[in-house]
């Protein structure tokens, strides 16, 4: 059987509330379950912090890469996660990371996901990539920085507009109107 290849889609967005790893974490799962709603938030935050506990994941100039395999089938994803407040994540530079690369996806292409965290990994000695995905402002910016390290990878409109239905619904839910500048994230 001849595998195949996995193609990623991409998530970008800004935490502007979390001031610890643990709350970065809680936020970033927060995000996931927002796209894929099928998944639990609470799932997916214990895998990211059972992977931290294993090591960290953040890489050196200011950026981490958390990750795990989900159980959804078409859960393949990059999401990256600019964090407003830099927080400590036991870097081996000891920079604090301001930049979350949560790569994610199904047992059914764990190989892939290893390639792709082995291509993630050059941004620790690509410093000019890093800086480009660090200063990113728009999906496009990140996606491109992610292809430039080998990774096939998508902006999805549908992945895009169902994190935007869920949001509003979640707001209208609370009787809150208007356009949502930022998502909540728990501590």
């Amino acid at each position: 059987m001849i595998p195949v290849r996995v193609s990623f889609a991409v998530d970008f967005s800004t935490d502007r509330t979390s001031n610890t790893r643990k709350a970065a974490l809680w936020s970033l799962a927060a995000r996931v379950a927002e796209l894929r709603p099928k998944a639990s938030k609470l799932d997916i935050a214990g895998a990211l912090y059972a992977r931290e506990r294993l090591g960290t994941t953040a890489m050196g100039g200011g950026v981490a890469l958390p990750h795990t395999v989900l159980t959804d089938e078409d859960a393949s994803m990059i999401v990256v996660r600019r964090l407003e407040r830099p927080v400590e994540f036991d870097a081996p530079d000891g920079m604090a990371v301001d930049t979350l690369v949560a790569l994610m996806g199904g047992k059914h292409d764990i190989k892939w996901l290893r390639a792709a965290l082995l291509r993630l990994g050059r941004l620790a000695q690509q410093g000019p990539l890093r800086h480009q995905l660090r200063t990113a402002t728009t999906q496009d910016e990140v996606a491109a920085v992610l292809a430039a390290l080998g990774l096939d990878v998508h902006t999805d409109q549908k992945f895009c507009e169902n994190a935007r239905t869920v949001q509003a619904e979640g707001r209208a839910a609370l009787g809150m109107t208007g356009r949502a500048q930022h998502s909540i994230a728990l501590r």
